[in-house]
């Protein structure tokens, strides 16, 4: 878990930009260029001050309310197998598309920031790696620098969302979408065998993620 390899993992299957581009670009499919680069940049800026308070802030909530690193293991890894299983249900049985929007007011905090951007096993796994951290800021300074990489990945993914989606295959994004559910899963599983290691349910060393 204090391994930076395993956050770039952790943070893109999370909050990375695979899942951002075809649901901003459907959201804003009717939105004019401009209006659609400020809600993408200001959407951005919103989810990295939400990540800043999460890793520096969050944790002390965290700690005063004695809520330790098993138990962030098996809630994140819940939430992971949650999300991965509507993932996979999604994209099985689509559902009927809503109307989009014609104005950007009012999108920025929500559905852009929050689910699109940050989603809950994303705040989790801050969480966690700021639990993780603890006191070596080494390692929260490179979570949160993997974090900042992430943010601009995803902004970039918003701005050039109708190019993407204009140059990859339909097909292929959902390929990608179901490997990314699967691993999804797969972190899932290991998470929570991790918390119940900690909390000795499960004996021995889980196999180190490469």
């Amino acid at each position: 878990m204090n391994d930076l390899s395993f956050v770039l993992v952790i943070f893109f299957v999370t909050l990375g930009p695979i899942k951002v581009i075809a649901a901003f670009a459907q959201l804003t499919s009717q939105l004019p260029d401009g209006e659609r680069r400020a809600l993408a940049l200001r959407s951005t800026l919103i989810a990295t001050a939400v990540g800043f308070l999460i890793l520096f802030i969050g944790d002390n909530l965290r700690q005063n309310w004695q809520i330790a690193s098993p138990d962030l293991l098996l809630t994140g890894g819940v939430l992971l197998l949650i999300g991965a299983l509507e993932a996979v249900k999604n994209a099985q049985h689509a559902p009927a598309p809503d109307a989009p929007p014609t104005s950007a007011k009012g999108l920025a905090m929500s559905p852009v920031t929050f689910p699109i951007i940050i989603t809950p096993y994303g705040i989790v796994a801050l969480l966690l790696f700021a639990a993780v951290a603890g006191d070596t800021r080494t390692f929260l300074t490179g979570v949160f620098g993997i974090f900042l990489g992430m943010m601009v990945a995803d902004f970039l993914a918003m701005i050039f969302a109708r190019q993407l989606l204009g140059f990859i295959h339909a097909g292929t994004l959902m390929a990608f979408g179901w490997m990314i559910a699967v691993l999804q899963a797969a972190l899932a599983i290991h998470a929570i065998m991790s918390g119940l290691q900690q909390y000795g349910v499960v004996p021995g060393p889980l196999p180190v993620v490469p």
